[in-house]
């Protein structure tokens, strides 16, 4: 009997875990590493779980980061409870009031620059780059998290906040203000102010406009195949694309060179363009291949394909990120339009 209750006790740990981690598997692990190191995402520390409610946890994943690379996901209540259990890993949950936290959001705003904005931002952005592998900011191991992100402040208590400013993080850069530069009370709750004050009403996610839109535009060329694949070659020099060697389009897409010589991929690319997309997400240098294709059909009409990108970069909710994807589109149509006259 005693060896039973050995068992169960020694089970309990994993018990209580059971479900979160293949919870986590399938919807965390991709961004925030195998145990939790980071990578895409932030580290998800017990350290850091530690300063964060329950309820704080469940808001974050029900809302995400809108603008950053953190989704919102449409857990059940009972996936969220098995998650969380399990990123808490026994850590107790702390409990904070709702209570807003009373404050001068002026004189926040002084202290703000004065401790915060060198990391933060100047409009409490958060740093370049995502998580912690992609930090574009070299004198930081993680990249600092946004504090005007809707997100967040729709997630975080103000308690919350100013424990974690007079406190500190443990195994972080988050460094405890109380201790390395004496704040007291009411420089933290004044801080707390200004942070609040960038909250927003929750806007309702609507349908994404690139949904008008089509998937691919499809042009129609003037001129023979060949003479229309010079010219969209020339044209995309002349937008400041580095233009790389033709090929086949099943030959692209791991078949035999020569398979189909009337489907031609005509790539190209422009790394300053690109490094600018990877610093808003890294995940943009996979879905952004800079590429069209021409074809020629049974009569020799020569028709030229552009995949639309903004179906797939207005899934990831950056405002930045749509602006410059659609620069990019506007460009690489006109590209085309003016290689196919």
């Amino acid at each position: 009997m005693k060896s039973k209750k050995l068992l169960i006790v020694l089970l309990l740990p994993w018990l209580s875990f059971a479900g979160g981690q293949e919870i986590y598997s399938e919807n965390c692990e991709k961004c925030h590493g195998f145990s939790q190191q980071g990578s895409l995402g932030l580290p998800l520390y017990r350290s850091t779980i530690a300063n964060h409610s329950d309820d704080y946890l469940k808001k974050t994943i029900k809302y995400g980061r809108p603008g950053r690379i953190m989704p919102s996901f449409n857990l059940s209540n009972a996936q969220m409870t098995k998650l969380i259990r399990f990123l808490r890993a026994g850590v107790k949950a702390p409990q904070y009031s709702q209570a807003v936290i009373a404050g001068d959001a002026n004189a926040g705003k002084y202290t703000y620059e004065q401790y915060c904005q060198r990391c933060h931002g100047a409009q409490l952005e958060g740093g370049e780059g995502t998580g912690k592998n992609f930090s574009w900011q070299k004198d930081r191991e993680v990249s600092p998290p946004a504090l005007a992100n809707q997100g967040f402040l729709h997630a975080a208590e103000d308690q919350m906040i100013k424990r974690i400013i007079m406190k500190g993080i443990k195994d972080t850069e988050m460094m405890s203000f109380e201790k390395e530069f004496n704040f007291t009370d009411k420089m933290a709750n004044d801080l707390v102010a200004y942070i609040r004050s960038h909250e927003k009403p929750m806007e309702q996610k609507l349908e994404p406009s690139a949904a008008k839109e089509p998937l691919v535009f499809v042009y129609e060329s003037a001129n023979d195949l060949g003479t229309t694949v010079d010219r969209l070659r020339d044209s995309a020099a002349a937008y400041n694309f580095r233009v790389y060697p033709s090929r086949t389009l099943f030959e692209g897409l791991g078949g035999i060179a020569g398979d189909d010589e009337k489907q031609v991929v005509i790539r190209f690319c422009n790394f300053k363009n690109m490094q600018k997309f990877l610093k808003l997400d890294p995940r943009l240098g996979v879905i952004l291949p800079c590429r069209v294709t021409a074809i020629e059909d049974e009569s020799g009409q020569v028709k030229v394909y552009l995949e639309n990108y903004m179906h797939a970069v207005e899934r990831f909710n950056n405002e930045q990120i749509s602006i410059d994807a659609q620069e990019l589109i506007n460009n690489m149509k006109e590209m085309v339009e003016e290689a196919v006259w």
